[in-house]
């Protein structure tokens, strides 16, 4: 019978994985979860879903994907920024009812009973108090959930405005989970970098309208004559996407060139890289600069204003941040979706990976997205 645990054992056979002792129990605790989920369809005891949290690279999201591969004609599998567009959608949906989340809840149970849920976290109280009512009527009719976090549940929304109204939420999800700390010491997508392929230093563009001397650039002609040799180049797009218009620097086919200042500078949000995303088979990214730096008080423009922990007050409201922190929350949001999408990257930096962000208030979350892309390297 395929399961998780046997998917995760001939993942390590076949492809040198290192074993690793606090996956293989954490493994064994989903191998339990789809055994119960298989045989009984109907809705299961509370207590039963699972959380996995942990630093970054420890194998969560790959865990978790062994479980949906197991049990994917009874599941459905969601990234945190997918969930969240789903839920405001359906939420416009049943506008005008009188408990429209009971609605949204009904929704996703329509096909599904199983929801696999990957990078959890809480980036503003209105979505703190729409996840906490949302998950609480899940649970009661039955869902099981299977998600991924970088922090512990009672970590969550952790210095956020008004954070005491959330309190009761993380209450109801620590009775309902099943909670695992994936504490292995090893980065696995560092151990299995071989080199950055697809990570490229090429100062000498910054500045300059020409792209003549962009490795990158090259890279993406290079493609184009190999795959597309008959359709032209097209130069210098405006797409609409989300209602807004983000330029395009080059085009072939569904392979696309972007600038950072194209895709990062300015209001965006996690549903702009989903489309972009969506639309595209692979992504060139140029110019991307260093980010980060001193920490400064000022008013944090609303792009992807997704975080774990940023300094707030409640009377004018600045936040504490570092130079670019704006830009690398954006550029965070666009590489969990590339990630989660599978889609190639090609990156063209200022400075080395190590270096591209120098500190400041999303230090967490750069790690995550640091880690992705050694990952990245590989493909």
């Amino acid at each position: 019978m395929i399961s998780p645990l046997s998917i995760y054992q001939h993942n390590l056979a076949a492809n040198g994985f290192i074993q690793d002792d606090t996956q293989l129990a954490a493994i064994g605790e989903l191998d339990a979860l789809f055994k119960a989920i298989d045989s009984d369809d109907k809705a299961l005891q509370q207590g039963k879903s699972i959380y996995l949290w942990g630093k970054v690279g420890r194998g969560k999201t790959y865990l978790m994907d062994c479980f949906y591969q197991a049990c994917a004609a009874k599941a459905q599998r969601l990234h945190y920024y997918r969930f969240m567009q789903f839920l405001h959608q359906r939420l416009n949906a049943h506008q005008g009812n009188q408990d429209p989340l009971t609605l949204v809840a009904d929704d996703l149970l329509s096909s599904h009973k199983v929801l696999c849920l990957d990078e959890f976290f809480v980036s503003d109280i209105g979505d703190a108090m729409l996840l906490g009512r949302l998950m609480t009527v899940l649970f009661e009719r039955g869902m099981v959930l299977v998600t991924t976090s970088n922090v512990e549940p009672k970590e969550l929304y952790k210095d956020g405005l008004q954070r005491d109204r959330f309190i009761p939420a993380i209450k109801m999800l620590e009775a309902n989970l099943n909670i695992i700390n994936m504490q292995g010491l090893e980065d696995h997508r560092l151990a299995n970098a071989n080199g950055f392929a697809h990570y490229l230093i090429e100062q000498q563009c910054f500045g300059s309208d020409d792209l003549t001397d962009s490795a990158v650039y090259q890279r993406f002609l290079a493609q184009a004559k190999l795959e597309y040799p008959a359709e032209l180049v097209e130069y210098q797009l405006s797409l609409i996407i989300e209602s807004r218009t983000v330029e395009c620097l080059a085009k072939v086919n569904d392979v696309y060139l972007f600038g950072f200042e194209q895709l990062f500078i300015g209001p965006r949000s996690a549903a702009d890289y989903i489309a972009v995303c969506g639309m595209a088979s692979k992504i060139y990214l140029i110019n991307v600069p260093q980010m980060g730096g001193q920490l400064n008080e000022r008013k944090v423009a609303r792009g992807t204003e997704d975080t774990h922990n940023i300094n707030q007050r409640v009377a004018n409201r600045p936040f504490v941040l570092a130079k670019g922190d704006d830009e690398a929350r954006r550029f965070i949001s666009f590489i969990d979706e590339v990630y989660d999408q599978k889609r190639p990257l090609v990156i063209g930096a200022q400075v080395a990976l190590a270096d591209l962000y120098l500190g400041g208030r999303v230090v967490f979350e750069f790690e995550r997205a640091y880690s992705r892309i050694i990952e990245m390297q590989n493909d």
